[in-house]
């Protein structure tokens, strides 16, 4: 992050464009592919289980990598950064994703990591505090939402994954391309490292890359995306003097500002982003940026960040895009994640169905893992990843755009805001309101489907 002041990092989610895949067959619109010449052997490869090239050693890669390796696949995960702190990363955890952590044996790396566990949900409008909503933390122990430090619990997952002897980690290496065979089937990976290029053979590539998927624009594979593009602009400021040990997550909205969402987070610092629509960065250009992102926090929290701005790191924009791809896999090559349905920043999803989704695709991978399968089983297999998790991704981007709507209200100062503010002042001293809020948000918390991890 940037501590000036009027300077900006983006974060760029944008997807991106590519050089031609290459195939024997024709790409959409007509232009012929050319085959790779054959790849040639790797070094590295000894033989034995499936071949399986994970590009992206974000929460999907890192734990698809490890259920995959524990089945006896040979795993190579290519990751750009040398680090996992060299990406921004979302850090809430979900019932639904610490679940699926769980299941993955992962407890302790959890439970290790920085956290805290959030104690509970506070609504602002127009600077008055309408709904104060506890989570369940009594009832949920171990399941309770919390935001964990993303470097230490990926770091945690990859060292829990590299216990297994067929697992390869190739960081700072970057993805650049994919090598076809004369039908048209992906069957390695080209990268560069350090300045030298290679081609690694593989009888699966699976991207998990994140919005912008290199390898899904190299697949040939298209993403629809969303109406409710975005940008995010985050910072970080002290904490509010009453928030030095614990962790409220405030969603403050005003009438024709944009809203405003806070939380301290597991460094201890006042995690700040502010909800905009594409374009909206223009008014934070001139001048100082800091006072109209407080526009819609209470006047003391504003003027807390203010008297405190000297702590205030950022700020970085976060260009965010939603939608999903129609095919997560081509011959040889399948998405999980945001690679292939990107989520808004909406009750931390992104992270969450991401482990999921390492789930559901190790439990159709892993009988394939043991040798080397027909291509025809390995497309099945990921076809099946796509119809078995696809349902609740589409039901979660809906209600993820449910409750964005509100926010989008507030801005504009609709009808629907000035009812909403109405009835939360008068409803939201009573308990029934509070548990009814938070039932609203249960499959944003608990998922809409079954995911369980099948027995080795």
């Amino acid at each position: 992050m940037l501590a000036d002041r009027g300077r900006f990092v983006t974060r760029s989610l944008r997807p991106v464009t590519g050089p031609c895949p290459r195939s024997g067959g024709t790409r959409r619109g007509g232009r012929p592919f050319v085959a790779s010449p054959p790849v040639p052997d790797d070094p590295d490869d000894g033989g034995g289980g499936v071949r399986v090239a994970i590009v992206g050693a974000g929460p999907a890669g890192a734990a698809l990598a490890l259920l995959l390796a524990r089945a006896g696949a040979q795993v190579r995960v290519i990751e750009r950064e040398t680090s996992p702190g060299g990406v921004f990363r979302g850090e809430g955890l979900m019932p639904l994703g610490l679940d699926a952590l769980r299941q993955m044996g992962l407890g302790e790396v959890v439970s290790s990591a920085p956290h805290r566990v959030v104690r509970s949900w506070r609504i602002w409008i127009d600077g008055e505090e309408v709904l104060r909503v506890p989570e369940e933390v009594g009832e949920l122990a171990e399941r309770s939402f919390r935001v964990v430090s993303p470097t230490a619990l990926l770091e945690g997952i990859l060292r829990e994954a590299s216990r297994n002897p067929d697992l390869v980690q190739d960081r700072g290496t970057r993805f650049t391309g994919v090598a076809r065979d004369p039908t048209g089937r992906v069957v390695g990976v080209r990268v560069v490292r350090d300045g030298r290029h290679r081609e690694l053979p593989c009888d699966l590539l699976v991207g998990c890359d994140g919005r912008g998927s290199p390898v899904r624009t190299h697949a040939g594979l298209a993403l629809t995306p969303a109406r409710e593009a975005y940008d995010v602009l985050w910072f970080k400021a002290p904490p509010p003097v009453e928030e030095p040990d614990v962790c409220d997550f405030h969603i403050m909205v005003r009438a024709g500002q944009h809203p405003l969402v806070a939380y301290t987070s597991w460094d201890d610092r006042w995690q700040c982003g502010v909800i905009m629509p594409k374009g909206g960065l223009a008014e934070f250009r001139t001048g100082d940026w800091l006072p109209p992102a407080l526009r819609a926090a209470p006047v003391a929290y504003a003027q807390h960040v203010l008297d405190h701005r000297d702590g205030v790191s950022g700020p970085v924009r976060l260009n965010v895009m939603v939608g999903r791809a129609p095919s997560w896999s081509a011959p040889g090559v399948l998405l999980l994640g945001d690679a292939a349905h990107p989520m808004s920043p909406v009750r931390a999803q992104g992270i969450n169905l991401a482990l999921r989704d390492a789930v559901v695709a190790a439990n159709h991978l892993r009988v394939l893992a043991a040798g080397r399968p027909e291509p025809g089983a390995v497309d099945g297999a990921c076809a099946a990843i796509q119809a078995e998790r696809e349902p609740e991704i589409l039901r979660a981007q809906r209600l993820q755009r449910r409750e964005a709507r509100g926010q989008g209200d507030a801005r504009a100062g609709t009808w629907r805001f000035t009812l909403a503010k109405q009835g939360a002042r008068a409803l939201g001293r009573y308990g029934w309101a509070r548990r009814a809020w938070l039932r609203r948000q249960h499959g944003l918390r608990f998922g809409t489907t079954r995911v369980v991890l099948d027995a080795p």
